[in-house]
């Protein structure tokens, strides 16, 4: 492990860690692409729903909405509850879980119904997701987790392009509540994943006291610790501005360049691939080069195409053709595919001594982060390019900032 890495890295508590079989890489892909999958399946099969159902729009959207809310608050209640259980337990409770909600959506007689079996979905997932971090923090350290992080993130990054493209394939056979029996058919494969491909990974003589009082002790002990903290603010500030761009473009483009839907799909896809290609690529070349000096790449090719999209905003938009802006976006959408792996694994080097605490405080915040920001393009309009790239750009300007003023100092001469 690098010199930068373990400066960040409180001794463990426990004493050194013992040799457990690290997880399976399919069951890690099911735990940490399902969101995308539950989501964007059946977003075209809204308005079906609605019908349906008998109910509003709103209520429609908030079946969205709370899956959502759902997988923050999941990270956030059973990452630290798995530092005392341990993981495979709840892993596997909470994908026979995930598979029995999705019958009862599949199945849901009127709105408020599918609302809260879609909240409580959205509990289970987020736990996985949390989990599965916390079970690769157990199993590897430093620049081999950053480089675990890099693979699984690679095949995770296309889930929102893949998904849209399923959920068109099972509503040309069936209905809405087709896609959800579809889920549970998911939530039983991730379920048998995890059976076969996770081992328990907190052996017991490591683990925590439970109860609610140490639960939150650990919580405010991380985020006490600015060590641990910096990764977590800078991965929420970089989120922001991406979320931006996930809740923006499709808007901004089609409004201000005359997009026809088609074509964004073909831009949104090229940035997806784009985002993996880039976190394949940070798989490659973390074993030599760092996780550090890695994130550091991304944050900054981020940040100077969000400032270079701005520029093209502020021009005349009789001059600037799509492929400006689309060339800037799969460059800030690529810098996140360095970005996101590094920051994931450093936090959760920082936070090792409660990792199930750390992913939940990480991925909890940053999505929280996310869906706060996601509606800002919409207030400030969607008629020109200015808004998103000023929004975006203030995100990773800051990200890029707040890198530059916790960058390790040199040690002084002696």
């Amino acid at each position: 492990m690098s010199t930068t890495q373990q400066s960040a890295v409180r001794p463990d508590p426990a004493g050194p860690q013992s040799p457990v079989r690290a997880p399976s890489l399919v069951a890690l892909v099911f735990l940490l692409g399902v969101g995308p999958f539950a989501t964007d399946t059946y977003i075209a099969a809204l308005p079906d729903l609605q019908r349906s159902l008998s109910t509003s729009a709103a209520v429609a959207q908030l079946t969205l909405t709370a899956f959502v809310v759902g997988l923050a608050a999941g990270q956030l209640l059973l990452g630290p509850l798995s530092d005392a259980w341990g993981r495979r337990r709840l892993l596997l409770v909470g994908c026979a879980l995930f598979a029995l909600l999705s019958v009862v959506c599949a199945l849901a007689p009127n709105g408020p119904v599918l609302v809260t079996a879609r909240l409580l979905q959205g509990v289970v997932a987020g736990g996985g997701v949390a989990l599965a971090r916390a079970t690769v923090t157990d199993t590897h350290r430093g620049d081999r987790a950053a480089a675990t992080f890099g693979l699984i993130s690679s095949i995770t990054f296309l889930s929102p392009v893949v998904a849209p493209a399923v959920g068109g394939l099972i509503l040309a056979h069936g209905t809405w509540r087709t896609v959800f029996a579809a889920l549970a058919g998911l939530g039983v494969a991730m379920f048998v994943a995890v059976l076969l491909g996770i081992r328990e990974t907190l052996p017991r003589h490591r683990r925590q006291p439970a109860g609610l009082r140490q639960t939150g002790a650990r919580m405010a002990d991380l985020a006490r610790d600015w060590a641990f903290m910096r990764h977590v603010v800078l991965v929420c500030l970089a989120t922001g501005g991406f979320f931006i761009y996930i809740g923006g473009s499709s808007f901004v483009l089609q409004s201000a360049f005359d997009v026809s839907p088609s074509t964004y799909t073909v831009v949104f896809a090229t940035n997806a691939a784009a985002m993996a290609g880039a976190g394949l690529l940070f798989r490659l070349l973390v074993l030599r080069v760092g996780a550090v000096r890695l994130r550091t790449v991304g944050v900054v090719a981020s940040t100077v195409a969000a400032l270079g999209l701005l520029g093209a905003a502020l021009a005349d938009p009789a001059t600037v053709p799509l492929a400006v802006p689309w060339a800037l976006l799969c460059v800030v959408v690529g810098g996140m595919g360095f970005t996101m792996p590094a920051t994931t694994a450093l936090a959760q080097e920082a936070g090792r001594r409660s990792a199930g605490t750390a992913a939940a405080l990480q991925g909890g915040l940053s999505f929280l982060t996310g869906a706060l920001v996601t509606p800002l393009t919409g207030i400030f309009g969607y008629d020109s390019l200015l808004p998103m790239a000023a929004s975006m750009s203030v995100f990773f300007v800051a990200a890029a900032v707040l890198l530059y003023l916790v960058r390790p100092r040199p040690a002084p001469a002696a």
